[in-house]
Formats: C-alpha cells, structure tokens, sequence
C-alpha cells in the first residue's frame, strides 16, 4: 500500500521542476487519490444498500460514480504529464459534478439544502493548496470568488431548479426551507463567515509558511556556500598539510645530508692524520718503533699532528653541540620587559662595534613605556643574532645604518622592526633563510636564524622577514 501510495504521489512529476511546483503536482494526487477511494467506496456501500432494498439507482448515485469517474481521470491525465489540467480539473469540476449537474437537471433533495453550502466551502480549501497566491493571483482569485459565490448563491439555484414532487409527490415545497427561510440572513452570514475564516486562516498561513520556507532557503543557500568554502578551505588545509609534511621530510633530509656531510669532513682528515701520524711511529714492517730512534722532526710532526687532530675534534664537537642546542632550548621565563631597557642593554652591548665599524645606530620606542610580556635573556640572543646577521651584511656598505623600531601594529600587536641598508637577501635564499643549517657563509653554523625562529615560537610570537638585492634587510618581530 505504502508503494501504491508514493507511485500514486509521484505521477507526472519532472525532476527539472522546482520544489514547490512539484510538492504542488504530488498534494493535487493525494487529494485526487482519496477523493477516488472514498467515491469508491461510497458507491460500493449505495449499491449493496440499495440492492438489499430493491431501491433503483438514483441520480444521488450516478452523481458518485461522476465524481469517481472524475478522479480516475484526473490521475489518468496527470500520469502523462497534463499536470496543469489535472490540477485546474481538481479546483473546479467536482463542485460542478457533485453539486451543480444534478441541480441543473432539477434533482434536489430536502436536506441537500443544509449540506450543499458546506460542501462548497469545504471544496474552497483546495485550491488554496494548490495555486500559489503571489504567483498565480489570478486563478487563485477567480478560483476563490468562483467558490464563494457559489456558496452564497448555492441554495437559491436550489430553490430556482429544484422539483420538490421528486421527493414527495404533491407537495409544492420543502419543510426544511421554510425552516431556513425564518432566520436565512443569519444562516447566510454563518456560512459567509465560516468560508471567509477558513480561507483568511489558510491564506494567513501558507503567506507565514512561504515566508519561512524563504527564510529556510536563504539559510539552505547561505549554509550551503559556507559548506562550499568550508570544503575549500579544508581542501587547502590538506594541500598545505601534505606541502608541510613534503616540506619537513625535505628538511630533515637536508639536515641530515648537512650533519652527515660536516662529521664526514671532520671524521675523514682526524683519520687521515691519525694513520700518518701512527706511521711515522712505526718501522717498513710496521713494528714500533723505540723513542731512541724516532728524530726530533718526527716528534715535532706528532706533535703538530696531534694538535691538528685536537683542534678538528674540538670543531666536530662544537658543530654537535650546535645541533642539539636547536632542540634543547629551555622553556621561556614570561616576565615583563620595557623596550627600552632591552634596546638599551643590546646598544651598550655594541657600542664598541658599531664604532668600530662606522655603523649608525638609530632606536625609536612608540610609546616609550612600551613593554612585553617574554624571556629577557632568549628575546636578547635574537635580536643579537639579527644585529650580527646585519652588521656582516653592511660590511661592504658605504654608510651603513641599523634602526631598531618598536610600535603597536594595526591588529594591536607589539611590533619589533630591525632594518639594516646592507647587500639584501635573494629569493632564492630567501625562502630557506630558516632552515637549520643552512647558510651561505663560510664558517657559519646556520642555526643563528633557525634558533631566532624557534625562541619566538615558543614565545607565540613571529619572526618575518623581508629584503630586496642591494637595498637592505627588514627582520620583523612580532608579539
């Protein structure tokens, strides 16, 4: 039954319409659908009564099997796809069927008087399901004054073209409508007021409900482009994910490579000079030799050697300890610091280089209480690393010139700026100026900026820079 239901529900109906148009076509098959059922069994009900009676098939009769013949076409008609007639069909042919034929041709019982009227208004409820009231004005409108005229006028077309000797031969007029006929206006106003209060309350309704259903779609659309951009963003995230994570395995194996290639450097000349230095103490057959036979030159030679092979070790062992120092730096000590006494400190820290180098040191604090919340001592070993980093920059810089500046941001974050007007920094090495280990200088470590990075981090704070070829550098400090 449940899938003879929604078949029945479904018929006609493309998939190209609209939402409203096709929640329309499947009430139009509902109502289509139980109108058929409850004629069906109506009639099958009026004709085993009337054949336990021996009563004829009276018009009455024929007027629900019309009205199931009806019904039976209208879903016919809606199956191939007439949907619009289908619909029109439903608003206004069963009233016409049920109600006006049968007056017309004159049969009219006693209390179809009573009935008729509240039959039509209860026919008026549909096509205010069906027919959209912003959209279809006219056919709502002319369905509605079809149907409230109707209401008004049903009775009294009664009365025209009724034949009252078809229910009691002789008699020339109905009890019932002399009844009514003692307090007609108020039966009238009754049944003007009722069909005015459903259809006002209806009508109020399905405005709220389109309201809402606008509403709904304006929140589906707007959730829907969030979804969209949530989708977007979520697929950038992976994106990144997956660079950062090609990006720190690329990392790692450039450090390995840079720690391989230094302890092999190191390694291969303290062996070299390890086995020369072992063969100058020993004979062609390679037995030791005694002291009293190895010569002064060789001891100096072994001396030398040796010496060598201290000050590579002392090497290898500083690049080691440079390495764990990028993973062993100790948890910051939060305290508040003034701008000015840590600019300070570091000025007087280089007085004498900046002097000795001719560099003019300038510093601007905005406002000059201006103060951060960080470790004195890690926020110091940064800036340092900056300044040294600036000062070999300008090393072959006609004015050379470091400026400090500190100042709220627009986002109200404390902004710490160093700017040299050194050689500047390519793009190319831009881009891996953080990495550990990677430098361009000889003799350098390249953990100076990589550490610098670190310590901020663990301050949640950045460390930007920015450089053009020949026109300076710009580290930014950002808390």
């Amino acid at each position: 039954m449940q899938n003879i239901w929604k078949n029945i529900s479904n018929l006609g109906i493309n998939e190209a319409g609209n939402q409203l148009s096709r929640r329309t076509i499947v009430l139009a098959n509902q109502l289509n659908f139980v109108m058929l059922i409850s004629m069906f069994l109506l009639l099958v009900t009026t004709i085993v009564t009337q054949g336990i009676t021996h009563m004829v098939v009276s018009i009455g009769t024929l007027r629900v099997a019309w009205t199931l013949l009806l019904s039976f076409l209208n879903l016919l008609i809606a199956r191939y796809g007439l949907i619009n007639l289908s619909r029109l069909s439903l608003i206004f042919l069963p009233s016409i069927v049920f109600l006006l034929v049968p007056t017309l041709i004159g049969y009219v019982q006693e209390e179809d008087f009573t009935y008729y009227p509240y039959v039509v208004i209860g026919t008026s409820i549909i096509p205010q399901m069906l027919v959209h009231p912003n959209k279809e004005k006219f056919l709502y409108w002319f369905s509605l004054s079809y149907l409230f005229l109707l209401t008004i006028f049903i009775d009294r077309i009664m009365v025209l073209l009724g034949k009252p000797g078809m229910v009691e031969p002789g008699m020339n007029s109905y009890p019932v409508v002399d009844r009514i006929n003692t307090f007609y206006p108020f039966y009238k106003i009754a049944q003007i007021g009722l069909f005015l209060f459903i259809n006002a309350s209806i009508y109020y309704l399905r405005r709220l409900n389109f309201r809402f259903e606008d509403e709904l779609k304006n929140k589906n659309n707007a959730l829907d482009l969030q979804n969209i951009e949530l989708k977007a963003q979520k697929d950038e995230i992976e994106r990144q994910k997956d660079e950062l994570i090609s990006k720190e395995i690329s990392t790692w194996q450039k450090l390995v490579n840079i720690i391989t290639h230094e302890i092999v450097n190191s390694a291969i000349p303290i062996t070299n000079l390890a086995g020369m230095t072992a063969q100058m103490l020993e004979d062609e057959s390679g037995v030791v030799q005694k002291p009293k036979k190895i010569g002064e030159d060789v001891i100096e030679d072994i001396h030398h050697s040796l010496r060598i092979i201290e000050s590579r070790t002392k090497g290898l062992i500083s690049f080691i300890k440079a390495t764990k120092s990028l993973t062993d730096i100790p948890k910051p000590n939060l305290r508040k610091i003034l701008l000015r006494d840590l600019f300070e400190r570091i000025s007087t820290l280089y007085k004498a280089k900046f002097k000795e180098t001719g560099v003019k040191f300038e510093m601007e604090i905005v406002p000059t209480d201006l103060s951060i919340e960080a470790d004195m001592e890690l926020i110091e070993q940064v800036i340092i690393n900056i300044f040294q980093n600036a000062l070999e920059a300008m090393q072959e810089t006609s004015t050379p010139r470091l400026l400090i500046i500190a100042r709220i941001n627009e986002s109200d974050h404390v902004q710490i700026s160093i700017s040299d007007t050194g050689k500047g920094i390519s793009d190319e090495v831009l881009e891996r100026i953080f990495l550990p280990f990677y430098s361009t200088k000889a003799n350098n470590s390249g953990i100076g900026l990589s550490l610098s990075q670190q310590i901020m981090m663990l301050h949640h704070a950045r460390l930007e820079v920015s450089s053009a070829v020949n026109r300076g550098t710009t580290f930014i400090m950002i808390f």
